[in-house]
């Protein structure tokens, strides 16, 4: 049985790590005014935090489209039994509700499972490699939710900030 991964660019994968691991990365949309990128395809996690630091405009981020996400499913279905997809937690993004607007699009050409990490960045980077590490191990789709859904339950992210202050306020 073959199963896919996917996830959105909040998981601050390393492009070479997905690309050994077969993980497929979706990206979330930044917006810095009326200009739109890809994150992680049009716009770099260095060049994303330069212009943070140093442009006039404040960055926000909308979540993929459901027909992003069903074009996903719908090119990784012709070579898996299942997708696990996992995403960034429901309570910061609506990225979550998007992957399952385009689970429902696909249909039926293979299980998909999409799960709400409840977390953000590497929480999410960890989860996801450890779910692609299994499925090359050959875990079924059951096993890989399985997996992901027990260590959700044990993962948590401490961040730090050199300060509170910002020159946009």
């Amino acid at each position: 049985m073959t199963v896919k991964i996917v996830t959105d660019s909040t998981a601050d994968l390393p492009p070479k790590v997905a690309q050994e691991l077969g993980i497929t990365v979706v990206p979330l949309n930044v917006h810095f005014g009326t200009e739109t990128y890809r994150d992680g395809q049009d716009i770099s996690a260095d060049e994303f935090y330069k212009r943070l630091v140093s442009g006039p405009i404040l960055p926000k981020t909308s979540a993929p489209s459901p027909g992003t996400f069903k074009d996903v499913y719908d090119k990784l279905a012709g070579n898996a039994d299942g997708i696990v997809s996992i995403h960034i937690s429901s309570k910061l993004s609506a990225t979550c509700d998007a992957a399952l607007a385009g689970k429902r699009e696909a249909g039926d050409k293979c299980r998909i499972e999409v799960i709400n990490s409840n977390t953000v960045s590497l929480a999410i980077g960890f989860l996801v490699i450890a779910a692609a590490r299994a499925a090359k191990s050959g875990a079924t789709v059951d096993e890989t939710v399985k997996l992901v859904q027990d260590s959700i339950s044990r993962a948590s992210l401490i961040g730090a900030l050199d300060t509170l202050e910002s020159r946009h306020a």
